[in-house]
């Protein structure tokens, strides 16, 4: 082992089993980086501090109970000659009841020179030591292991990555899953390589395409969908400004829908449009949604695009279409990972930088206009709706109030979306 004065970073390491520290941080990339003198990990044990010939470091609990208590004169001892011998560190106690040990835990502790890891065993190590003598208690998560050993060595292998020239491509770092800095944390897109195919079973052809342009959306997007179905309270909670311009885009085929419509345009503040039609129809979508709301008739989605273009100074339009699941397509596409929320960060690429322009949600009936980039919203099932007040249920049907599921589904896009007071 390298001299702890020129090592990056040093790891102390307080055990009753100092082999099993001492053999995993001997092999691959934590042992080369030890070799090279990057990492240091010394292990001291706690029997050493014992004074009696058997060389106990555990008694029963006071009060009574089952289990054995390790004593906190062997634990302290330690740490008091271990400072003596190489210098202050910083003392970490291992424990089930503690803040998690993540990612952002790993980079902070990343960036001190030494850090020393209590690991306990039977029932624990006695709490006078967590009181007073610790600078801070960390879990690895909501289960109990036998002993600190196995958890510190996950918190080394955790930690001594993001120590430079440790890993040889630091990219693969930032791209890890929650390697990314600040408050983006996205779980790391999927990986392939050969065959190609593999017993039925294709690599998404992106991959094999050479655009590197291409594979790179891919695999942000891919990202984001795979946080969003596993992990989605990592996500940051993205919405549309209330300002943020939002057209419903419908064809002339849902002239029937027209007065609930309206309703809802006039709730929203969000404007309508029918595409696909031709100035003369105008007048009839007027006499149909009773004029007083934003309305307008495009002829095709080449006139949309320049007319929301127009309106956001250049920035490009989006169009997501909006979709009522059934069984068939939930199953090909999970919800969680089609719902409004996750719209947002598709269209702004996953690092809320790029500028999104106006949002296109296309209602229907039919396919949507061809000439935008289309990504699919899956809205709240029928029954989801009406339990959440967005569409009547048959048996409260107000026959002076048109009941719409095409404006039910259009309201719960949009609350998916956009700031609520």
């Amino acid at each position: 082992m390298s001299d702890a004065a020129s090592c990056r970073l040093c790891f102390e390491v307080l055990t009753l089993f100092p082999d099993a520290i001492e053999g995993f941080v001997s092999a691959g990339l934590l042992g080369k980086a030890i070799e090279q003198g990057r990492v240091r990990v010394c292990c001291t044990d706690f029997r050493d501090f014992t004074h009696d010939r058997h060389r106990t470091v555990d008694d029963a609990p006071f009060g009574g109970g089952a289990g054995m208590v390790i004593k906190p004169d062997p634990v302290v001892e330690a740490m008091e000659q271990v400072e003596r011998e190489r210098g202050p560190f910083h003392r970490i106690l291992l424990t089930p009841s503690a803040p998690r040990f993540d990612q952002r835990v790993a980079a902070r502790l990343a960036a001190l020179p030494r850090v020393g890891l209590l690991c306990g065993r039977y029932e624990g190590i006695d709490d006078r030591v967590r009181e007073h003598y610790v600078d801070e208690c960390l879990s690895l998560g909501d289960f109990v292991l036998g002993g600190g050993e196995v958890a510190a060595l996950v918190i080394i292998e955790a930690i001594s990555r993001l120590v430079e020239g440790v890993v040889g491509n630091p990219e693969s770092v930032d791209a890890d899953s929650f390697g990314r800095e600040g408050e983006l944390q996205l779980l790391e897109h999927p990986h392939y390589t050969r065959p190609a195919r593999f017993r039925g079973h294709e690599v998404p052809p992106v991959l094999l395409g050479g655009d590197h342009g291409a594979i790179a959306a891919w695999r942000r997007e891919a990202a984001l969908r795979r946080t969003w179905a596993l992990r989605p309270e990592l996500r940051p909670t993205r919405r549309l400004a209330a300002d943020h311009p939002v057209l419903l885009a419908v064809s002339p085929e849902a002239r029937p829908e027209a007065a609930a419509l309206a309703e809802l345009v006039r709730e929203q503040g969000v404007e309508l449009a029918v595409v696909g039609a031709e100035a003369e129809a105008l007048p009839a979508w007027l006499e149909a949604t009773a004029g007083r709301i934003k309305l307008a008739v495009i002829a095709d989605a080449r006139a949309l695009r320049r007319r929301l273009r127009r309106a956001s100074a250049g920035a490009e339009p989006r169009l997501a279409r909006v979709v009522e699941p059934t069984d068939d397509a939930l199953a090909g596409a999970p919800s969680r990972a089609d719902r409004p929320e996750i719209l947002l960060d598709l269209l702004v690429g996953g690092d809320g930088e790029a500028p999104l322009g106006p949002l296109v949600l296309w209602l229907g009936p039919g396919d949507p206009p061809s000439g935008l980039p289309v990504h699919a919203i899956y809205a709240p099932r029928a029954d989801d709706l009406t339990r959440r007040g967005l569409a009547k249920a048959d048996a409260i049907d107000d026959s002076s109030r048109p009941r719409s599921r095409m404006a039910a589904l259009a309201e719960a896009a949009l609350t998916g979306l956009r700031d609520r007071e």
